[in-house]
């Protein structure tokens, strides 16, 4: 996640760009198809970082995790969260 906090101003300019000048994707429909999946994306990223890449279909080893990492990985998880809205805005 911080690693994408870092490309969002450049993600978000280029969306812009491609909602101006591309034909194909300036409408409301197209463009809220493409957030749906750069943020579809983002959340896979989050559920990764958070499971350090354990199987992400098994929730029980969440639980498993050592709390102070799992912190950590959390609030980088909430603060890209935080970084995406306000690019958006």
């Amino acid at each position: 996640p911080n690693t994408i906090i870092d490309t969002l101003p450049a993600l978000m300019n280029s969306v812009k760009m491609v909602y101006t000048i591309a034909r194909y994707y300036n409408t409301t429909e197209r463009m809220t198809n493409l957030f749906t999946k750069i943020t579809n994306q983002m959340i896979t990223n989050c559920k990764k970082c958070i499971m350090e890449g354990d199987d992400l279909d098994d929730k029980d080893l969440l639980w498993e995790k050592d709390p102070q990492m799992l912190i950590k990985n959390l609030e980088s998880c909430l603060k890209l969260n935080e970084a995406y809205q306000e690019q958006y805005r």
